[in-house]
């Protein structure tokens, strides 16, 4: 198993320095965060050579949307959250292929993105728009030699399963967050891996727990201090034979930010060699 980290990247120009600091922090292997108002080739030139100066694996391109519409909660988010909401969709829809044509130019193969809520109700519209636009997105990233991920958070983990499976994509996973299906109150990381579990592709290290109010997100959390089960988690993830990347998270700023993902390196070395892992 490997152990990365997030990479936000503001400006082109912060590439190489930005590759640096993780190398300086221990880190080989990171999903990158990059929102520019237009992707351009020649930037992608940039990031793959600061990549590889670094020896920094860059496992998916974390894809987010260039509007700043989102919500991220449990009310304002149905409406603001993912590839299907409207006035934002096409836009939403033509960025994420923008992105998917920049990561494959710089070397990457997997696009993460919240696809938005996924709705229980198989035969509702809402969720036959969101088969739709998703099977039309892997099949856009299939002309490229490249997988979709998706990232885990406002579903219930048998939703995610029929989406997945009516789809039917072959490029289409799961970039597990454990903390994420704590903190909307939609699953258990735990209990999903016996529902999702041979689609997960990717893994976000992130801790937090459920919500106590209808319209809030549970807490993010320092990771160890939160309610996701790692050791029982990576156990289940061992059993069914996942040995790929885990990319810490952590969702504040400044030095604090700094100082808990070298915890969370800490603690997820300890806690994967002791399931099993051979962490690299």
């Amino acid at each position: 198993m490997k152990i990365g980290t997030l990479l936000r990247i503001n400006h082109i120009d912060e590439a190489e320095s930005s590759f640096k600091k993780l190398s300086d922090m221990g880190f080989y292997a990171c999903q990158l965060v990059y929102k520019p108002e237009i992707y351009k080739s020649e930037d992608a030139a940039v990031v793959k050579a600061a990549a590889e100066k670094y020896g920094v694996k860059i496992v998916a391109q974390f894809c987010g949307f260039y509007d700043t519409a989102t919500v991220w909660d449990n009310y304002e988010g149905f409406k603001t959250s993912g590839l299907n909401v409207e006035p934002y969709a096409k836009s939403r829809f033509d960025y994420v292929c923008a992105a998917a044509k920049f990561a494959c130019a710089a070397g990457i193969e997997d696009i993460v993105v919240h696809g938005g809520f996924v709705p229980n109700n198989p035969f509702s519209e809402e969720y036959l728009a969101h088969v739709d636009v998703v099977k039309r997105l892997c099949q856009h990233l299939k002309g490229l030699g490249m997988n979709l991920l998706l990232e885990t958070g406002g579903e219930s983990s048998v939703a995610l399963l029929r989406l997945i499976e009516d789809t039917g994509a072959d490029n289409l996973f799961v970039n597990l967050d454990g903390a994420n299906m704590l903190m909307y109150g939609y699953a258990n990381p735990v209990d999903s891996l016996y529902t999702v579990g041979k689609y997960v592709r990717c893994i976000h290290g992130k801790d937090g727990v459920p919500p106590t109010e209808t319209k809030k997100l549970g807490d993010e959390t320092r990771v160890g201090e939160g309610m996701v089960d790692f050791p029982k988690m990576f156990a289940k993830l061992c059993e069914l034979g996942y040995d790929r990347y885990v990319i810490i998270e952590r969702e504040i700023e400044g030095e604090e930010q700094i100082a808990d993902i070298v915890h969370a390196k800490k603690y997820f070395e300890r806690v994967l060699t002791q399931v099993g892992y051979t962490v690299e």
